[in-house]
């Protein structure tokens, strides 16, 4: 019974023997990279789909098809050195993506893309693919879910008001009205002293009325700029001010 078991567990065994790249055959290495391109292409598709409303990384879909196969492929030719290769990979990977205008939660779908590649670099084209299937079913339903998505939406609202306007509390009564609730993050100065810039983070109430929201705000202001930001996440880094 125990060899039974062992004979269907067989297709979780390595592809490739304990030396991997020293005995390396063409038929295991084409079956590490294509299984390495369709995992990544399942978490592209997913990515995709799950980001079809909202702003997505540029580029980002196609590199989770092309990062699984390339981290495969550079942990299978170190070899032995299993960390080395992990290291190295995630070096080139990961250098691009650190300060970019990338939402945390797409850099889940790249961690576990890369994950893939280094099972399928490690010989274990089962593994990833078990993994990929358990993956890929975890963020459909979380993302279905809007799981831990507690401020998905939050604005951010910029007024702009002259030094001589006392403004401490004099946009509460428009915010309390048009705004589930807000909080003051920042305050500082701006053209020489001459203008104070007010920045809050406001949940909106439904099916709020943004040109009559700002309309007021503008009345209270003295007719000075305010900006009204939708997707903070995306706009704040792409700027280089993250909040």
């Amino acid at each position: 019974m125990l060899l039974t078991i062992s004979q269907k567990l067989s297709i979780f065994s390595r592809v490739l023997d304990s030396d991997i790249a020293l005995d390396v055959t063409l038929t295991g290495f084409l079956l590490i990279i294509f299984t390495s391109l369709f995992c990544g292409l399942c978490f592209s598709a997913l990515y995709t789909h799950n980001r079809r409303k909202d702003l997505a990384a540029d580029g980002l879909a196609l590199a989770l098809v092309i990062v699984p196969a390339a981290t495969a492929v550079v942990i299978t030719m170190v070899g032995r050195n299993i960390a080395t290769g992990l290291g190295l990979s995630g070096i080139f990977v990961l250098v691009r993506f650190r300060s970019g205008p990338i939402h945390t939660k797409d850099l889940a779908y790249l961690f576990v893309s890369i994950c893939c590649g280094v099972l399928s670099g490690c010989g274990y084209v089962a593994y990833s693919l078990l993994f990929a299937v358990i993956m890929l079913l975890v963020l459909f339903i979380l993302e279905g879910a809007n799981w831990g998505n507690t401020h998905s939406a939050s604005m951010i609202l910029k007024i702009w008001v002259p030094e001589n306007l006392d403004f401490q509390g004099a946009f509460d009564p428009v915010l309390k009205k048009f705004t589930e609730s807000y909080k003051l993050l920042m305050v500082r100065t701006t053209d020489f002293g001459s203008m104070c810039e007010l920045r809050y983070r406001i949940v909106p109430r439904d099916k709020m009325d943004q040109k009559k929201f700002l309309d007021l705000i503008r009345s209270r202001n003295g007719n000075m700029n305010v900006v009204l930001i939708v997707a903070p996440s995306i706009v704040e880094r792409g700027s280089k001010q993250v909040i």
